[in-house]
């Protein structure tokens, strides 16, 4: 990471390199040097997951697949959606500032959803989804697609909120046919693989990291687990809010920069996915 030349410093620009499955993928990222809130990070998030997704598209496309998700197509928008804290907190606020009539549809859409899954029994345990292991996630998860629960944020079978939708929803795409998402299988639905997600980094920032399970919001229920948690996590540096993330996302050590420590901040990822910070 180097710094910009303001003096003093206000702002700091880290160039990072991710060497993901032998193909590079290249950002940059400026932040500030000052402490700001973790919601001022979202659109570089976004921007870096959309990064990794083109390299994903493209790697499927030279294998002779294609990428059979379409505007219209509203198949995963009924399926259990993890949000972040800062996206859930961050979709509270974007329907509060929705003009009526809209809000008290948005608002009367997540109602009726909490209604159904209480009446099929799963909204009690979906009100602590940091409880499900892996085990038990895919099987609830097909449950709760039966359920057929519409995304409150769903009209006409296209997303509303496209461009302020979850990470996760940005990186779930499929290569098998759009029938087959009416029910999904692992034989009938294939998914394209990611070298990184972003979603999983971002979910994991501020988080005690000794908890067996990492906190996450139901989409379902974003609005209103952000009622009961208003507040945000304090403000910190950028270089602090980028070290954490790069952390999460390489699931390695990435060392503070010293004073003399060259101008490249590099994270790189080996064929295996492992980690490595070049020295």
């Amino acid at each position: 990471m180097t710094a910009e030349p303001d003096s003093p410093p206000r702002t700091i620009t880290a160039n990072v390199n991710l060497n993901l499955s032998g193909t590079p993928v290249e950002a940059k990222i400026t932040v500030p040097v000052a402490p700001f809130p973790l919601p001022m990070l979202l659109p570089t998030f976004r921007s870096l997951a959309e990064t990794i997704i083109e390299q994903a598209v493209e790697d499927t496309k030279s294998e002779g697949l294609t990428i059979s998700c379409r505007s219209g197509c509203g198949a995963c928008c009924r399926q259990l959606v993890p949000s972040s804290e800062v996206e859930a907190r961050l979709i509270h606020d974007l329907v509060e500032d929705f003009p009526e009539p809209r809000r008290s549809r948005v608002l009367a859409r997540f109602a009726e959803a909490r209604r159904r899954l209480e009446e099929a029994g799963l909204l009690e345990i979906l009100l602590r989804p940091e409880d499900f292991s892996d085990d038990q996630l895919r099987p609830f998860a097909l449950d709760y697609f039966k359920q057929g629960i519409p995304c409150p944020f769903l009209e006409d079978e296209s997303c509303s909120i496209y461009e302020e939708r979850p990470i996760a929803c940005r990186e779930y795409l499929v290569t098998s046919p759009a029938e087959h998402c009416a029910q999904p299988s692992p034989e009938t639905v294939h998914c394209v693989k990611l070298a990184a997600k972003v979603s999983r980094a971002v979910n994991r920032i501020g988080q005690d990291p000794t908890r067996r399970f990492v906190r996450w919001v139901p989409l379902i229920l974003a609005f209103e687990w952000a009622e009961g948690h208003p507040h945000e996590l304090p403000p910190r540096p950028g270089p602090d809010w980028l070290r954490e993330f790069f952390e999460h996302l390489t699931v390695s050590e990435i060392p503070a920069p010293a004073a003399a420590d060259p101008p490249t901040e590099r994270v790189e990822l080996d064929e295996e996915g492992t980690a490595r910070v070049p020295g």
